[in-house]
């Protein structure tokens, strides 16, 4: 329940894995983020910046200024925008459950 709760309430959520495989505390941070669009930052090195990378802004975290300049960018960014990015993510989390994980 926290969990979700602090999923809720972020305004952004970053995940900076240098190495990572599929991920699904992104898939869980775009689900309780239905009416806030949150914005979810992916290093470009994990497993969910592939599928959710349309949905997503993509880092990479060794290049400390760019990463800097994305959190400020997440954190300012025009709702209007918020909202294509979630948009997205959201109908790829919906659309690809675990059921049709084979």
């Amino acid at each position: 329940k926290q969990l979700v709760a602090l999923y809720r309430i972020a305004d952004a959520l970053v995940i900076s894995s240098v190495r990572d495989g599929m991920n699904l505390v992104a898939h869980e941070y775009v689900t309780c983020q239905k009416q806030k669009h949150g914005v979810l930052i992916l290093s470009e090195f994990t497993g969910a910046a592939k599928s959710l990378g349309a949905g997503s802004l993509q880092v990479n975290p060794w290049n400390v200024q760019t990463f800097g300049s994305t959190l400020r960018y997440a954190l300012e960014m025009a709702p209007a925008e918020r909202e294509r990015l979630h948009k997205y993510a959201y109908r790829y989390v919906m659309e690809h459950t675990t059921t049709q994980w084979k």
